[in-house]
């Protein structure tokens, strides 16, 4: 852990234990049958312009020559701009780096406008105006704000303490509660309010939980529920409530297994999912019993047990109501995915993804269907009337963990940062680097 941050060890490096079963995002494509080195247009181009020309044709772009000594492959559906500002010097193919972004077709991605900071264990809570905050996952305590109107992105104030793997909720006043997310100050909360850009500390938690899990009631009560015990390690069962109007957190019932790496989803009779996730003391570690959560009576009952324990799964609300939960990680990234029925209590498996995810968001679409992207060079689309998944095409920039996800007013979906996983060459020394690229994705 960083003395400097106080963020948690946990947040920047890994056990490499999950890492080393993991399957290769290459192998993953592979065994589904695609290309992993196919260029996402589907067109190869290559290009020998003599420098000068090549010079010239940068200067008349307008742009600056960043260039780096790295053969590519060009997609079909980048502009003749982009085209002509790639060139060749001797045997080696010399690539601008500027990148000009045009229309994408259905089912693919383009690139976004790159964020101000490099981020990975990051939040993402649409505003009431449409605008993204985007939190943390970072040692600087900075968050800012992404104006799909304009496309932009701006500083907020400064946070009051830097946080990553924390919990974000939108109040119902518009405002933004940020739980957890630092080994120093695991306790802590604070509040964004959009009227000021300014962050202020709110009523801190009567335990300190790293990794907790939080969700908005319909009463207007925020649940925090699970995490890790930043002392012991030990995946903690308790759960609190958070009331705005006072900033006081109480207390409430304990789910019946503690948990970490899992997910609490709001159901629409205003009960609360909570499944997966971790807990040492269970054979395994993968947590496979699900529980619910009624805010009347503050009480836990079993929401039966999935057919797969996994943790970092991608969980998702269906527009009928049922909740997907898909991939995540049990000794290897898994491809199994599986719907719980608030109805009846229980679940049942569906099909399988295409390419396997764990730590990957999910974002449901506007016409009911499910996008799971990051890890991998492509993502999985779900459709809840068929059980059947489909890949996406080529992510822009591929393989990377943690990422952040969200819907845009105009139905596309902006994937945000996340991290590279590498190792020194001894592969004793293992970290993520976080990156401050954007991607998004046109259905």
């Amino acid at each position: 852990m960083s003395s400097s941050s106080g963020i948690s060890a946990n947040s920047r490096v890994r056990t490499r234990r999950a890492r080393r079963a993991s399957t290769s995002a290459t192998a993953r494509l592979a065994a589904a049958g695609r290309d992993p080195y196919r260029p996402v247009g589907g067109a190869v181009l290559y290009f020998a312009i003599g420098s000068l020309a090549g010079q010239f044709i940068g200067k008349l772009a307008g742009q600056p020559l960043g260039i780096r000594a790295t053969a590519t492959r060009l997609s079909r559906d980048m502009s003749v701009k982009s085209i002509l500002r790639a060139i060749a010097l001797g045997s080696c193919l010399l690539v601008l780096t500027t990148q000009v972004v045009t229309a994408a077709s259905a089912n693919s991605w383009s690139v976004g406008p790159s964020m101000n900071a490099a981020r990975y264990g990051h939040s993402a809570t649409v505003l009431l105006d449409g605008r993204v905050l985007v939190a943390g996952g970072g040692s600087n305590p900075d968050a800012e704000i992404y104006n799909p109107a304009s496309g932009t992105w701006s500083p907020t104030g400064p946070m009051t303490v830097a946080r990553a793997d924390h919990a974000a909720v939108r109040l119902a006043d518009g405002r933004v509660l940020v739980i957890s997310g630092n080994y120093y100050a695991a306790s802590s909360a604070e509040i964004y309010d959009p009227a000021s850009n300014s962050w202020h500390a709110t009523g801190s938690l009567n335990i300190a939980r790293n990794y907790p899990q939080a969700v908005l009631l319909k009463d207007g009560r925020v649940l925090a529920a699970g995490g890790q015990n930043p002392s012991t390690g030990d995946a903690l069962n308790s759960a609190e409530l958070y009331n705005a109007s006072t900033g006081a957190w109480t207390l409430t019932g304990s789910l019946k297994t503690g948990r970490y790496y899992h997910s609490a989803t709001l159901l629409n009779d205003g009960t609360v999912l909570v499944a997966t996730g971790f807990n040492a003391s269970i054979a395994g570690g993968e947590v496979a019993a699900a529980e619910r959560y009624n805010p009347q009576t503050g009480k836990w009952t079993s929401a039966g047990s999935m057919a797969a324990a996994r943790r970092y799964a991608a969980v998702v609300r269906l527009q009928d109501g049922r909740v997907l939960v898909a991939g995540g990680d049990n000794n290897g990234t898994l491809s199994s995915a599986e719907l719980y029925d608030p109805a009846t209590n229980s679940w049942k498996t569906t099909g399988s993804m295409v390419v396997g995810l764990g730590l990957s968001p999910g974002v449901l679409l506007p016409d009911g269907r499910v996008l799971v992207a990051g890890h991998s060079y492509d993502g999985d689309v779900y459709q809840p009337s068929t059980g059947t998944w489909s890949l996406t095409g080529y992510q822009i920039f591929t393989d990377l963990e943690g990422s952040a996800a969200w819907l845009l007013p105009n139905g596309t979906v902006l994937l945000a940062g996340g991290a590279k996983f590498g190792c020194d060459s001894t592969g004793d020394y293992c970290q993520y680097t976080p990156t401050n690229t954007v991607q998004i994705y046109s259905p």
